[in-house]
């Protein structure tokens, strides 16, 4: 699926953006999430669902996660063997004010678990997340290549020493950061220790947008794979689901039973997804 270039790009900027769903799909996935507004009595300006998770479940969209472009790009940039982890499901109405301080996705790790070679040219990081828009959004910032690098001078300055975020409004800027506007139908897939944020002020239109983890089970999993609550995959909800999603979740589950340390990341997610980012 992907050019050597986009590859290098991936390798080096830690991003790479890509169609992946055609007009029909964006339509379906569009109506399939506002039926479930309706149906589970949605009455607020913002909504962010595990939509694999029983309960949660939404299963109008669930198949996104088997779709072939997706997983052929995930493959590329992995390895063969992908397996999916997160699956969340954001939608924002237009006059929500959106923002998140710069980070890396470290929120859930302990100090002392905090590796420096993570943040390396070297470092071989087994996961990739995916933000794949249903309408147009303007929220993802990024700063190319910080994923193999220290924090830099200004990252150090408003970050405060904090190795995780800095304040939703810290100043100044930073000038080598990047906003990512995707087209409906388009994904960022970009490696999660870059310094990134979600920004957009206040939003100027209605905000769709679907977020996937892929790991590859050709390599040892890195802190972030064990997203998924794969304990409340009973037979019986496993036996509810399409064919492929219930696929993907049994190869998920096998994988977990591979690494069981995976289950002590699970539990730093857990902890950490109680304490959202500051959205106001």
């Amino acid at each position: 699926m992907l050019a050597k270039t986009e590859l290098e790009q991936f390798r080096t900027q830690g991003y790479v953006i890509r169609q992946v769903l055609d007009a029909g799909d964006i339509a379906r996935y569009v109506d399939a999430v506002e039926a479930a507004r309706r149906e589970r009595g949605e009455r607020g300006k913002m909504m962010n669902l595990q939509f694999l998770q029983p309960g949660k479940e939404v299963r109008a969209v669930q198949d996104i996660i088997c779709q072939p472009a997706i997983q052929a790009i995930a493959a590329d940039l992995l390895g063969d063997g992908i397996i999916i982890d997160g699956a969340s499901l954001f939608y924002a109405d237009a006059g929500v004010d959106y923002r998140q301080g710069w980070h890396r996705d470290l929120m859930q790790v302990p100090d002392d678990q905090i590796d420096a070679r993570w943040f390396s040219a070297d470092y071989h990081y087994n996961y990739v997340q995916a933000n794949i828009s249903l309408t147009p959004d303007p929220c993802l910032w990024i700063v190319p290549g910080s994923h193999r690098r220290p924090l830099n001078e200004a990252e150090q300055r408003i970050f405060g020493g904090d190795p995780r975020i800095a304040p939703v409004d810290a100043q100044p800027e930073l000038d080598e950061g990047v906003q990512l506007v995707l087209q409906p139908g388009q994904a960022v897939f970009y490696n999660n220790y870059a310094v990134h944020r979600g920004y957009a002020g206040v939003l100027a239109e209605r905000r769709i947008t679907i977020h996937l983890g892929f790991h590859s089970n050709q390599y040892e999993p890195t802190c972030h794979f064990g997203v998924l609550d794969h304990r409340e995959y009973t037979a019986d909800y496993l036996a509810s689901l399409a064919p492929p999603v219930r696929e993907a979740l049994l190869a998920h589950i096998a994988e977990r039973a591979r690494h069981p340390q995976v289950d002590q990341y699970h539990a730093w997610h857990q902890q950490f997804i109680s304490k959202e980012f500051v959205i106001k």
